[in-house]
């Protein structure tokens, strides 16, 4: 059976090589809002550019207290997630972990003292702090489609906005803002097709034709494997088999969708990004 063409064939493997000496100096602050959504998200994007000597920073908005309970263990669920996110960060290559250690809200907010029920000018200063000692260059976070769909994410990806644009505004060096997720729908639709072509169960059915907004798309094919040893540390919410993340083998991941998406959100430099393959793109020195 023939192999699925590579829905991006104008980025070739070269592409992913980056030069150390253009990273020099440059970092990367990448928010969310529970342990694992780092090893889920733009995690073979980070782990490209620490590679490449990019200073990568993460905030953590939630302790992840309000997560699955192993059964095995008698040890605060908090902690067990706190050690996780420990290794997964150090495997991706984060140099530095910011804990804001709120209380996970539930799907449906339901925890009256959750995260997102946290006031967001509070949650954006505190970002605010953060990036104004870091100094990033990039910021990541989650799209406003993808955010919509968890109370936490919302408040994550509302609060990094609010901080981003008055970060941006009093730095003298140009910024930039992106969104992101745990598949994007061009990635969705070449994982269901490859899927589909073997005959095998596709989980990603009822996802797929979903509106794409990227703007920005990183090729990773080195990486995935790195990503994917940093998810399966969080063991204690992510299963080893998990098909929404697993159905493809990392193996046949890196020519099925060696990529990961990215919508750019905003930045100080007016610079058109679509259709480019480096989040740096237009952020000169």
């Amino acid at each position: 059976m023939a192999e699925l063409n590579p829905p991006h064939p104008q980025l070739r493997p070269a592409d992913e090589r980056v030069a150390p000496t253009k990273l020099a100096g440059r970092c990367i602050v990448a928010v969310h809002a529970h342990p694992d959504d780092e090893s889920s998200k733009a995690a073979a994007t980070i782990a490209r550019y620490a590679a490449g000597g990019v200073r990568c920073v993460l905030v953590s908005c939630t302790d992840g207290r309000g997560g699955r309970t192993p059964l095995d263990s008698d040890r605060p669920l908090a902690e067990i997630r706190s050690a996780e996110l420990d290794r997964a960060a150090a495997i991706l290559g984060y140099t530095t972990v910011h804990r804001l250690s709120y209380r996970d809200s539930g799907m449906d907010a339901t925890e009256s003292d959750g995260f997102a029920h946290v006031p967001l000018d509070q949650v954006a200063a505190e970002l605010h702090q953060i990036l104004h000692m870091e100094q990033p260059d990039v910021v990541i976070t989650y799209d406003p489609e993808y955010a919509a769909g968890h109370p936490d994410h919302r408040h994550a990806h509302d609060a990094t906005v609010a901080a981003f644009a008055t970060y941006s505004a009093e730095r003298d060096r140009p910024a930039a803002l992106y969104g992101t997720r745990t598949h994007s729908p061009r990635k969705l639709q070449s994982m269901h097709e490859w899927l589909t072509a073997r005959s095998e169960p596709s989980p990603y059915a009822d996802a797929i034709g979903r509106p794409d907004s990227t703007t920005t798309t990183v090729h990773v094919a080195a990486h995935l494997e790195t990503a994917h040893r940093a998810l399966r540390q969080h063991a204690s919410q992510v299963d080893a088999d998990d098909p929404w993340f697993f159905a493809v083998p990392t193996h046949a991941l890196r020519t099925v969708y060696p990529y990961e998406d990215f919508t750019r959100l905003a930045s100080t430099t007016g610079h058109d990004s679509r259709s480019k393959t480096d989040l740096f793109d237009g952020l000169n020195p």
